[in-house]
């Protein structure tokens, strides 16, 4: 969804605002990537946002929580990867 027809998905309202970055990954890493967030003025539910101005692409709050748990899983089997690599060798 793009952000000038962006609704929130928990009280369905159109106002939003920029969300200041939390953590060391959101000041550093995502502004590469042109990741910010931008938060409902109403009920204050985060939603990630992709591009630049008014164009960016929101993506929904499902879509965020797939992807965080799809990088847990990633990192995860990564290192049971390096330790299954350090055993046998």
């Amino acid at each position: 969804m793009i952000l000038s027809n962006f609704y929130c998905e928990r009280c369905r309202e159109e106002r939003t605002s920029e969300s200041g970055p939390k953590g060391v990954l959101e000041h550093t890493i995502l502004p590469l990537f042109l990741i910010s967030h931008v938060r409902c003025h109403y009920c204050g539910d985060r939603y990630a946002a992709f591009g630049i101005g008014k164009n960016r692409i929101v993506f929904r709050r499902t879509t965020t929580l797939n992807i965080r748990k799809l990088a847990v899983v990633l990192l995860c089997a990564s290192l049971a990867a390096a330790a299954a690599f350090l055993i046998l060798r």
